[in-house]
């Protein structure tokens, strides 16, 4: 006995693959702009941590919530760069 073909797709409406393309390119330019806004973010802990000479990743991971080593990584990086620049210069 066999059985009846399964239909495994339907075709979408063109308002309803509209609706979800609108949706998709949404959360797809919001993924964006969350992801520039954490690297402007550790961009400026990592400067404002690099421009005390001690204390500063202490202060800014109490302040943005982020382990006092992960800022010290970041002021690090933000000396780092600040060299290569001078060097470079």
């Amino acid at each position: 006995m066999t059985s009846p073909a399964r239909m495994t797709r339907i075709a979408l409406s063109p308002a309803e693959a509209h609706e979800l393309d609108e949706l998709t390119r949404t959360v797809e330019d919001c993924a964006t702009a969350l992801e520039q806004a954490r690297a402007a973010l550790g961009n400026a802990a990592g400067r404002i941590a690099a421009s005390y000479e001690r204390g500063g990743p202490a202060a800014v991971a109490a302040q943005v919530g982020w382990s006092r080593q992960h800022v010290s990584t970041l002021a690090a990086d933000h000396r780092r760069e600040q060299h290569e620049q001078v060097d470079a210069a």
